[in-house]
């Protein structure tokens, strides 16, 4: 096999292809020439196509550029083989150069035939050219979409900053403010191009305008961080008026274009500080009037623990605030309470039955540290804070009280037997005063008429005085016994017009009004009321009489009316007259009984001073009060009410 190759190769029967030129130098050098030209340019073509696809990596096709290549620098050495076989033989070797010639060149066109579809389909120079201008312009609409956007962001960005609640500052890593919005010119009262370009601790007061630079410089170097980072933190600032305010602030810091910048979101936090100090105060306000209230004060939960217990509390139950805070509440009630609090209590937030809650004054028994029972009144209340439902109590010990109604109570008693005995007594006094009052007024009466004529007449004019005094102690006695009844006997309360009331009276008085030349006016019709009729008629009666009498017009008017509302009362009457008035000093003595006052004719028979006292009786019984008003020798009004 080696013997075949040696002389496969072996050359030495062949004569160089020089013989075939005759040697003849013109045409052997031409070829020489010619081959080594030709050698020389597919020799320069392969290494500029593997630079051209090493260089351009993203080219396609780049196997058939490397076939290209080969393909081209075996031609070239066929073609050196040509100038060498001139001298030298080596037909066998130049023939083997010409076959792998031949073989990559077959390749390289199969594999055209194959990428030659691939390539048809690449666009032409006149299509790279159109479609590069297509896509310029869309890179140009791009970029204009781009900075629209960015401008838009930028306005957006603005706006959001310009209109924002809160202030926003942004300094540099050396202090020097280089943003300041609306917002921070509203809050400290500069404008910003006052201070964009000013060191930031000018809208700080001491000790943090001192302090700050260093403070900058010991982060930025450090990375030490004590309010750069936070969030919500409380500060004081200086406004440009100089005044001091509190205000929260937030700290970042960010990069940009190499350089540390800081942002600082400011809050002005004046009205919340205020209404904190207001709530402080009012919270305090709240605690000294729970602290010195002289009633107690107890808070509990739904389970009946106690949460707050007042001063009053501890001096009320004996117990410190201490003993008893974070216990059941029964601890300070006895029996049957103390076993059946928290049944109610559960019973109560199950269903809201409530029999206790939401009553005011209630009483009941409670127990002191040192077991004593003692009665107190109770008004508790619920409310809902966000743990829960709550109950509180105000608590006030009757002792006192209780021992006070007992001694009242006591004392009704003693005062009812008292006014029965005085009732009786009364009655008795009078009936038996009666008795030897006539025998003075008869005796009297017939001696002065047996012996008129035999008298002289100082002794006549005496025994006539004995006759009048009698009868006028009859009648006293008589007043003072009806006064005691008027308090005694129920009222016949019934539908009653004022207007048929007023016209009996005129029907009894007729012949009085008559001869004292009296005028009775009612301005407006008089309403009908519930009372008692003939107690009722007997107050005007008294009031009409008492008119007529002390008047000392030729003409004598009486007004009586009804007044909706008067001097804050309402259903108000009156009995208004022209006569010789009432001094003020007198106001309260006319109501008195038998207290009489001078009358314009200065006549003792004109009563015994106790017709106010009965009408004052009647009115108050009726759940109504009296009261006049008076001017000397104008007349005098009289105002009542009988009740709703």
């Amino acid at each position: 096999m080696i013997k075949e190759i040696i002389d496969f190769f072996n050359s030495d029967n062949f004569m160089p292809h020089g013989h075939c030129f005759l040697w003849q130098p013109n045409i052997l050098w031409l070829h020489v020439l010619s081959d080594a030209g030709i050698a020389l340019a597919y020799f320069s073509i392969p290494f500029a196509l593997i630079y051209f696809v090493l260089k351009r990596k993203d080219l396609p096709f780049q196997t058939v550029f490397i076939l290209f290549g080969a393909f081209i620098l075996l031609c070239g050495s066929t073609h050196l083989l040509s100038i060498w076989v001139l001298w030298y033989p080596n037909y066998a070797f130049e023939g083997i150069v010409k076959a792998l010639t031949a073989i990559v060149s077959i390749i390289t066109f199969f594999m055209l035939l194959k990428l030659i579809p691939k390539a048809l389909l690449l666009p032409s120079p006149v299509q790279l050219a159109f479609l590069n201008g297509e896509l310029s312009e869309a890179n140009s609409k791009l970029e204009a979409m781009y900075e629209q956007q960015r401008r838009s962001g930028q306005s957006h960005l603005r706006a959001v900053v310009d209109y924002a609640i809160d202030g926003l500052i942004t300094i540099n890593d050396s202090g020097i403010v280089q943003s300041f919005n609306p917002a921070c010119q509203r809050i400290f009262g500069y404008k910003a191009e006052e201070i964009i370009g000013q060191n930031i601790k000018v809208l700080m007061p001491e000790p943090y305008h001192s302090e700050h630079d260093d403070y900058l410089s010991h982060y930025l170097h450090t990375g030490d961080a004590k309010i750069i980072g936070t969030s919500g933190r409380e500060v004081r600032a200086k406004r440009k008026d100089g005044s001091i305010f509190p205000m929260d602030l937030s700290v970042s810091s960010f990069q940009l274009e190499g350089q540390q910048y800081f942002s600082g979101i400011i809050r002005d936090i004046t009205e919340r500080k205020d209404v904190e100090a207001k709530l402080r105060s009012h919270t305090n306000y709240l605690r000294a009037v729970v602290d010195h209230a002289i009633d107690g004060l107890i808070t509990i939960n739904e389970q009946g623990i106690v949460r707050s217990f007042n001063p009053a509390c501890e001096r009320i139950f004996g117990y410190n605030a201490e003993e008893i805070i974070g216990n059941n509440i029964k601890m300070l009630m006895p029996e049957p309470y103390h076993s059946e609090h928290d049944h109610y209590l559960k019973h109560y937030l199950t269903t809201g039955d409530a029999k206790i809650i939401g009553t005011a004054g209630r009483e009941v028994r409670a127990k002191r540290k040192d077991g004593t029972i003692f009665p107190m009144d109770l008004s508790v209340s619920s409310f809902q804070l966000e743990d829960g439902r709550y109950f509180s109590g105000i608590i006030r010990d009757i002792t006192e009280r209780k021992d006070v109604e007992a001694k009242l109570i006591s004392y009704m008693k003693e005062l009812e037997s008292s006014n029965k005995e005085l009732d009786d007594f009364a009655y008795i006094a009078s009936h038996d005063l009666k008795e030897p009052l006539r025998g003075i007024h008869n005796h009297s009466r017939f001696l002065l008429e047996d012996n008129e004529g035999k008298l002289d007449a100082d002794s006549v004019g005496r025994l006539g005085r004995l006759v009048y005094l009698s009868q006028r102690m009859e009648k006293l006695v008589n007043d003072l016994l009806y006064f005691s009844r008027l308090g005694r006997q129920e009222l016949a309360i019934q539908s009653t017009d004022i207007n048929h009331v007023i016209a009996d009276i005129e029907s009894t008085l007729d012949v009085m009004l008559e001869e004292h030349h009296v005028q009775i006016t009612i301005p407006e019709t008089l309403p009908t009321i519930t009372c008692d009729r003939l107690r009722v008629t007997e107050a005007f009666r008294n009031l009409i009489t008492n008119a007529i009498k002390y008047n000392d017009k030729p003409e004598k008017i009486i007004e009586i009316g009804f007044l909706s509302q008067f001097e804050g009362f309402t259903h108000v009457f009156y009995v208004k007259d022209n006569g010789i008035g009432i001094p003020v000093e007198f106001y309260n003595e006319v109501f008195r009984i038998f207290k009489r006052l001078q009358s314009s004719k200065t006549n003792e028979e004109e009563g015994t001073g106790v017709g106010l006292t009965f009408v004052k009786k009647i009115i108050e019984r009726h759940g109504g009060r009296i009261w006049l008003h008076s001017e000397m020798g104008k007349g005098t009004s009289f105002y009542f009410t009988l009740g709703e």
